[in-house]
């Protein structure tokens, strides 16, 4: 959880807040910041903390996040994921500096706010992304022309120079597309069967895996479950054998003896390493789940809001079930049980050539 301080005097925090609400305040979906035509008080967000911030210790289950900002559906096809959820500051801190992130409302619209502690430079870090403010010399006015936004999620991160092109959405640019031709069978007893660009996986437990391997990359995929279905998407996996990779869950409605077990278990937790914010994805429809990896920093997404946040801080290992993998490996679609089927659709990757 981030610190809160207080600002130095009331007035202070007013125009703090009135000139960061043009500038730092990430909007819905789609939106360029502009600010409220009149300024209007801020009041703070009650947060659900946890449902934000869900408790990472065996046997808690995660409640489901509500009130967040959506995006459409036609977002979503093209690949967008929301940086800033709405209703938490999950996923951002102040890392140089002096500061307070908080969420605010003004009743129509809540909004990401930084309370500036009169430091001449801070930056604000998402996982991935970065906004880097420096100010003038009285250390209290933002100095536009030196804003930077940069992101890992946008392959060929620009630097943005102007308010207007600051957005509360992110798509990945090169993104391609991965077809049959790019999967193989990898080992265990599922069977892939492919029709109209839909990969049906049946037959028991058992992985399919991609032709090429993979280190630092984004990918997103379309999923499809009836109730009670478990998989997972692995990465830097060790070829062709059985779930020696990172997991990222899908199970969309796990029974009450996993969360007793396990953490991470719930779609798009880090399986046994990190779990997952619950935004409700829904058996018996199509869900999108976006994975970025950088190093030994992991994100991902689940219908375009941010549900896990997670650093692997453990020694280097060759297999990534025992310790931090850092080189490339393949990406696996787990098969889990033999009476039941999951279904993809819509794979798409681009690899991430360097650190920003």
């Amino acid at each position: 959880m981030l610190r809160k301080k207080c600002c130095q005097t009331f007035n202070l925090l007013l125009s703090v807040r009135r000139i960061l609400l043009l500038l730092l305040l990430l909007p819905f979906a789609g939106c360029h910041p502009s600010g409220p035509t009149a300024f209007v008080p801020l009041k703070p967000v009650v947060v659900n903390e946890a449902a934000a911030y869900p408790s990472q210790e065996p046997g808690t289950k995660p409640p489901i996040l509500t009130g967040f900002a959506t995006l459409t559906k036609e977002q979503l096809d093209e690949g967008w994921v929301q940086l800033f959820d709405g209703v938490s500051t999950y996923g951002w801190e102040v890392t140089e500096g002096e500061g307070t992130i908080t969420v605010m409302t003004d009743g129509t619209k809540n909004y990401l706010v930084l309370d500036k502690q009169d430091k001449e430079k801070t930056i604000i870090l998402h996982r991935g992304s970065e906004i880097t403010l420096e100010y003038k010399s009285d250390g209290k006015h933002p100095d536009f022309s030196t804003i930077h936004f940069e992101t890992f999620l946008d392959a060929q991160a620009p630097r943005y120079t102007s308010m207007n092109e600051l957005r509360g959405v992110l798509c990945p640019m090169e993104i391609q597309p991965l077809t049959e031709s790019d999967w193989k069978p990898a080992a265990g007893k599922s069977e892939a069967k492919w029709s109209d660009g839909i990969l049906e996986l049946t037959g028991g437990l058992g992985m399919v895996e991609t032709v090429k391997e993979y280190g630092d990359f984004i990918l997103q995929l379309e999923y499809f479950t009836e109730k009670g279905v478990n998989s997972g998407v692995f990465f830097r996996c060790i070829q062709g054998e059985m779930m020696n990779g990172y997991e990222v869950q899908i199970f969309n409605s796990p029974p009450d003896e996993d969360y007793k077990k396990f953490i991470g278990t719930d779609t798009g937790g880090i399986f046994r390493r990190q779990v997952g914010r619950n935004v409700g994805p829904k058996d018996g429809e199509w869900n999108y789940l976006t994975i970025a990896v950088r190093g030994a920093d992991v994100a991902t997404w689940v219908n375009g809001i941010q549900v896990t946040d997670w650093t692997d801080t453990q020694e280097e290992h060759e297999n990534p079930r025992n310790g931090l993998r850092l080189q490339p490996g393949t990406i696996q679609l787990q098969g889990h049980d033999a009476d039941t089927k999951i279904l993809f659709r819509n794979f798409r990757i681009v690899e991430i050539k360097q650190k920003l």
